[in-house]
């Protein structure tokens, strides 16, 4: 064999396998810059969530402070609150619905609150979720979220101020319970 044959062959091999690492680095700097951009998303969290009195109580504050997380802001925010007795027997006993007009800044808090609770003395413990779903201004993509707790009701006239978590298991329930007033706020992972 020819030596200019062997190198002509030589050169062709290794051309080929450095088109190969080129288009591997490639893939691999596209999927590293998508990683990137979703760990930058808009992502919500939640902070004293509860009921607190207002100065002529009763009615009583429901009061709930979202805070995006993420580097990217939100917009078209929407959600719903409902709360459902804990034997989870029948449909909500309130439902808030309401959105944010404004664009939500990352880590900027912003508190949502509603003052026209109204309980009787006597008050089960609920379960409380919050349904949330907003646009990602840089993504141009729709997320939701869901919140899930409880609250310890009111006993003889004295109402328990804070939400709390749940259990994985109660969640499941409560999400199967309430899964048409919560379809809109479901991350398709969980329908």
């Amino acid at each position: 064999m020819e030596p200019k044959i062997v190198w002509t062959a030589v050169s062709a091999v290794a051309g080929a396998i450095s088109a190969i690492a080129a288009l591997f680095t490639v893939w691999n700097a596209r999927k590293s810059a998508e990683e990137e951009r979703k760990n930058k998303r808009v992502f919500f969290t939640i902070s004293e969530p509860g009921i607190k009195p207002l100065p002529d109580s009763p009615p009583f504050r429901v009061q709930i402070t979202l805070e995006n997380t993420g580097v990217y802001s939100a917009t078209d925010v929407k959600g719903i609150l409902l709360f459902v007795e804990s034997d989870l027997s029948g449909d909500p006993d309130y439902s808030f619905e309401f959105s944010i007009g404004n664009v939500v800044d990352a880590n900027a808090p912003t508190p949502w609150y509603n003052d026209g609770l109204h309980l009787p003395n006597e008050t089960p413990p609920h379960f409380v979720v919050l349904g949330i779903k907003y646009l990602d201004v840089r993504l141009r993509k729709e997320f939701s979220q869901c919140f899930f707790m409880k609250w310890h009701g009111v006993t003889n006239g004295e109402t328990h101020p804070d939400f709390v978590h749940v259990s994985i298991e109660e969640k499941e329930m409560v999400t199967e319970h309430l899964r048409d007033e919560l379809a809109p706020y479901l991350d398709k992972e969980d329908t």
